[in-house]
């Protein structure tokens, strides 16, 4: 068992893509039996979904308070944020720029749907803090937890030092070991679980639905490869003078997680530890990650516009200059609240058509095509999050080269 384990430790990437090749292999085995596989997925997300609420927690908190002083998170922290932003931005001109060319929506045939329709409102911002200290914790927010974190880490960092904040600071860190060693715990059902999502999963494509939706998946895929090309290999090495290619090769097994739970949030345990394998300081991966899975949603930049335009094409409006304009400030903003669970970004859907008072009907096609979305931006998501902090770690001078390089 012991020599297992040990492999498992090295060979991480090898294990989790031979589980998912055995998942698509007994997908078209067993049909549609294969669904008695289902709860062995089940338990991988539930498991994952247990430790994401304090593993984001005593990330971000142990993050901020290890930092030292508030020079350095202030420095750190905005530029951080920073790149996940300026990630965003190219990711919704990208959405914005497929969808003028490709024009999602044209020849489509509404059809009758009936969807629960949420309304943008201030309060739906104001959600975002949390209620109580332990609530958001309990009910696993995840944008909650974020905020609580950073108030409890930012606390911690301004008290003045003495035996107080030295037991805070080390409370925070051995919370966050403890976690960490129940993921790699975790982990070693991995491949099990993983197997199990693709054989359960792989069906979930409508065909007659991607004829009708072909705008709209090239519109979306060609501004995926872009975004890849632009932001994850050109920036990460001109920038970051990071070797692109050797970056998301150690960082592959994140991607795989995240591919096959179709969870941001669910793929954070195994994102820190390959993003630490590569040699970026462990502080600064702590701090960058955890925030990137509530801040920084790639994918949905790239979609919000895209569903606008699929919704204003179905019914034969063009966007307007400032409808366009609208587009970029929903792109951040909607990117920014996404959370990072499976199908996060359909909810979104939902508000957004009805904010640009839409057919409620688009959101069907949508959600047709979404498993197909959801397998891709996935891993997106979190390979923004690793390249961004990245970046940051290495302009810091915090990447242990020797590591970057083996």
């Amino acid at each position: 068992m012991n020599r297992i384990f040990s492999y498992m430790n090295s060979h991480f990437a090898v294990c989790l893509l031979g589980a998912a090749v055995v998942g698509v292999i007994v997908s078209f085995a067993l049909g549609d039996q294969a669904v008695v596989l289902k709860p062995l997925g089940t338990i991988f997300t539930r498991l994952l979904g247990m430790i994401v609420p304090v593993l984001v927690f005593f990330s971000i908190a142990s993050s901020f308070a290890n930092i030292g002083d508030a020079t350095r998170m202030k420095s750190w922290g905005s530029k951080i944020i920073g790149w996940f932003i300026i990630s965003m931005l190219i990711g919704t001109f990208l959405g914005i720029a497929m969808g003028l060319l490709f024009k999602p929506g044209l020849g489509i045939e509404l059809q009758s749907a009936e969807f629960k329709v949420t309304e943008i409102t201030v309060d739906m911002f104001i959600d975002w803090l949390p209620k109580n200290f332990l609530g958001c914790l309990a009910e696993g927010n995840t944008i909650q937890i974020v905020f609580l974190a950073i108030f409890v880490g930012i606390a911690v960092v301004l008290m003045p030092d003495g035996k107080s904040k030295t037991f805070l600071v080390d409370c925070l860190t051995s919370g966050q070991d403890l976690i960490l060693q129940i993921v790699k715990g975790i982990m070693y059902y991995a491949p099990i679980g993983v197997a199990a999502l693709m054989a359960t999963s792989i069906g979930s494509l409508k065909g007659a639905f991607v004829e009708q939706m072909a705008s709209f998946l090239a519109a979306y895929s060609i501004a995926f490869v872009l975004q890849v090309v632009i932001v994850y290999f050109i920036m990460l090495y001109v920038i970051g003078k990071i070797n692109p290619f050797k970056f998301t090769r150690k960082i592959f097994p994140a991607l795989i997680t995240a591919f096959a739970t179709t969870s941001s949030a669910g793929a954070l345990p195994v994102n820190l530890r390959c993003v630490k394998e590569t040699g970026v300081d462990k502080e600064m991966t702590d701090f960058g990650l955890p925030l990137g899975v509530t801040f920084n949603m790639d994918s949905m930049a790239i979609e919000i516009p895209l569903y606008i335009m699929l919704g204003m094409y179905a019914i034969g409006t063009e966007p307007t200059i400032g409808q366009l304009f609208l587009f970029v400030i929903m792109g951040i903003a909607f990117s920014v609240g996404c959370a990072g669970v499976p199908g996060g970004g359909l909810a979104i859907a939902v508000i957004l058509v009805n904010a640009f008072g839409l057919p409620t009907e688009v959101v069907a096609w949508i959600a047709a095509i979404f498993f197909y979305l959801d397998v891709t931006g996935t891993p997106m998501n979190i390979w923004g999050d690793a390249v961004c902090t990245a970046i940051v770690a290495s302009r810091e001078g915090k990447i242990d080269w020797d590591k970057m390089n083996a």
